[in-house]
């Protein structure tokens, strides 16, 4: 039955797991049910095989995301009948992780639910190709420790965008960052930069201590404080190098797809890990490439 889970895997494996695209808001409907198979629903519900349709479907796609992915998934598939999951009609999916790391990403947890009853994905065998026939909503939400931004931070692509950074800052004999770092304490997100002024030929830490809030789609810092009083440094140019850097936003990224749009809706410290939540939608008649 391994091909007949294949469009759930495509939706699951492409949004864990798939390249960035930027979306800052997200509009989508939900449609009544249609062309589910005659009289399907009740024969399954008889003879069970909806139950163990939708169970088969949720381990296959279990057993996709560790490709993917490490850490602990739970998956849960619900389905009108084994036919209609079968022709990739299906009433609810939901992926519940722990501890997740995808990309040199680490998540403490990263949840992904369907938000409408009914979805239809159609895959074709003899194309490899995936057509999503309605519009495929999913709320999602994240925990983030301190020491999962620490992580991500460490790995190749964030040091990319620091090398970015650089790039422009040492071209205007501005600054150079040499090391960042996160921390979260009493609620409160602070961001630490090593520095290179080269105007002052020297080299000094600089730490912003903030809330984090939500402006257009973007997770940024609210009224950043100084936590080391250094008087010569401009705060407006370390914001703008935050946001650049914002660890946030370079985990999140690993969420969204090149056809998916990404809106983050909500942002909060609680316990000193961050919260994060908002939709992921994948539009109407959007066609996916499946590679077995």
């Amino acid at each position: 039955m391994k091909k007949e889970f294949v469009a759930f895997s495509m939706i699951v494996c492409g949004l864990i797991s798939a390249p960035v695209f930027a979306a800052n808001s997200c509009g989508y409907s939900c449609v009544a049910p249609y062309d589910l198979a005659e009289g399907s629903a009740v024969l399954s519900k008889i003879s069970g095989t909806n139950f163990l349709a939708s169970k088969l479907a949720a381990q296959f796609l279990k057993s996709q995301i560790k490709k993917n992915a490490n850490g602990a998934f739970k998956v849960s598939v619900k389905s009108y009948s084994a036919t209609d999951l079968k022709e990739g009609r299906f009433k609810d999916l939901e992926i519940q992780g722990k501890n997740v790391v995808t990309k040199d990403v680490h998540f403490s947890s990263v949840n992904v639910k369907t938000l409408c009853d009914f979805n239809y994905v159609v895959y074709n065998k003899d194309k490899s190709t995936v057509v999503f026939k309605e519009d495929l909503p999913m709320s999602f939400s994240a925990v983030f420790s301190e020491e999962d931004l620490n992580n991500t931070m460490s790995a190749n692509g964030y040091e990319k965008l620091i090398r970015q950074m650089n790039e422009f800052g040492t071209k205007y004999a501005l600054f150079e960052i040499l090391s960042t770092k996160v921390g979260i304490n009493e609620n409160k997100f602070i961001y630490t930069f090593n520095l290179k002024i080269p105007i002052f030929n020297s080299q000094f830490t600089v730490a912003l201590k903030s809330d984090l809030i939500i402006d257009n789609g973007q997770i940024v810092m609210k009224n950043p404080e100084l936590v080391n009083n250094y008087a010569r440094i401009d705060m407006s140019r370390l914001t703008r190098a935050f946001n650049n850097l914002n660890p946030l936003e370079y985990s999140l990224n690993i969420l969204k797809n090149k056809s998916a749009q990404l809106s983050v809706k909500n942002i909060s410290i609680v316990n000193n890990k961050i919260n994060v939540s908002g939709i992921i939608y994948m539009p109407k008649d959007v066609l996916t490439q499946h590679k077995d």
